[in-house]
């Protein structure tokens, strides 16, 4: 059936929060993503760029024309420093106003009232995190930003973060995500329940433990209310 896991029910019942990845999960990504945009630019890889980002871009706030300035300067491409700020600034505007599939708002709201701790977890560059939470994440309680937490996933760290911030431990945790490296590997690795959310229907082996998606709209059906309350929603996202 459409939508539906590949796996029996999980052992979910005692999951008190949930943890969602953004881009390609809770986001529709752009055909070219930016930091692919960057590396077409600077004339190298995209897996070049990937690492060259999650170096320093992805783990501290920096803004679009400095970041620019700086990728710039170390291929000694000053000439590239308007093409680069257009292209990350263009990227914040969309972190402002994402995209959302149409899943998104209907299963929060449906996973809220259920009484859990909704979050999101990204690596995201430090120059495109919005000013204030996206008024379509109005139903997550947080959003952790790997340049705010300076870890990004699937290090160990990142996911600690989200803990310390939920108050919730690895058991009381699932992580739903799109990358079986970053998201499922790592949310495995830190001990906690794991969805592997894969909107093109690909055929790729789902590791053991984990639950294969292929929408977010069976998780309120495969969740059950937790007994104890959780904190309160963002109040930005109002």
């Amino acid at each position: 059936m459409t939508g539906q896991p590949r796996s029996p029910r999980p052992a979910w019942a005692g999951i008190r929060g949930i943890s969602f990845d953004l881009g390609g999960t809770l986001v529709r990504p752009e055909a070219q993503p930016t930091t692919g945009q960057v590396a077409q630019l600077l004339g190298i890889s995209l897996p070049e760029a990937r690492t060259l980002m999650e170096q320093k871009a992805k783990r501290h706030r920096i803004s679009p024309g400095e970041l620019a300035g700086e990728l710039a300067a170390a291929f000694q491409r000053p000439d590239l420093v308007g093409q680069l700020t257009y292209v990350l600034e263009r990227a914040r505007r969309r972190a402002a106003e994402p995209d959302v599939y149409d899943d998104v708002r209907p299963t929060l709201a449906a996973l809220r009232e259920q009484g859990l701790a909704l979050f999101a977890m990204t690596n995201s560059l430090g120059s495109s995190i919005p000013k204030q939470t996206p008024a379509a994440f109005r139903d997550l309680t947080q959003v952790l930003y790997s340049a705010e937490t300076g870890a990004v996933k699937p290090e160990p760290a990142a996911f600690a973060a989200l803990e310390a911030a939920s108050g919730l431990s690895p058991q009381e945790l699932l992580h739903v995500g799109n990358s079986q490296r970053a998201d499922v590997d790592g949310a495995a690795a830190a001990g906690w329940h794991t969805a592997w959310l894969n909107r093109s229907r690909a055929d790729i082996a789902v590791p053991s433990g984990t639950v294969c998606l292929h929408t977010l709209t069976p998780l309120p059906l495969l969740l059950s209310a937790p007994s104890a309350p959780v904190p309160a929603r963002n109040s930005e996202a109002h």
